[in-house]
């Protein structure tokens, strides 16, 4: 009897751990297009963009502010290959044109002086 009870409470203990820690997974979660590309530009775009700005290195330009226009047609050519630079077009490739376009509206809206 005390194997039963221990083993239905191991069950349900590791339900509800499925249940709630599912509860806070993407799958369950509806996020607008600003959201999901304020995400991707800060886990994907600020290693080497910076937050606020403010360039890692000399050599990566900065975005914020830029024509939404140029970042749109400029990142589908990195996805596209069209222009080569291997850090950008691993960090673009698995984006589509909806990801981009709400990215690039993020970079073109964004303003330093928040």
């Amino acid at each position: 009897m005390i194997e039963r009870n221990l083993f239905r409470s191991i069950v349900i203990y590791l339900m509800s751990f499925v249940v709630v820690g599912l509860s806070g997974c993407s799958v369950f979660s509806k996020k607008t297009p600003a959201e999901t590309a304020a995400n991707t530009a800060y886990y994907m775009c600020a290693g080497c963009h910076g937050s606020d700005n403010v360039r890692v290195n000399f050599m990566t330009p900065n975005i914020i502010g830029q024509k939404k226009g140029y970042l749109v047609s400029t990142l589908k050519d990195y996805r596209d290959k069209k222009r080569i630079e291997p850090l950008m077009n691993g960090a673009v490739a698995g984006l589509s044109d909806q990801e981009i376009d709400s990215l690039a509206d993020y970079y073109s809206n964004a303003r330093l002086d928040k």
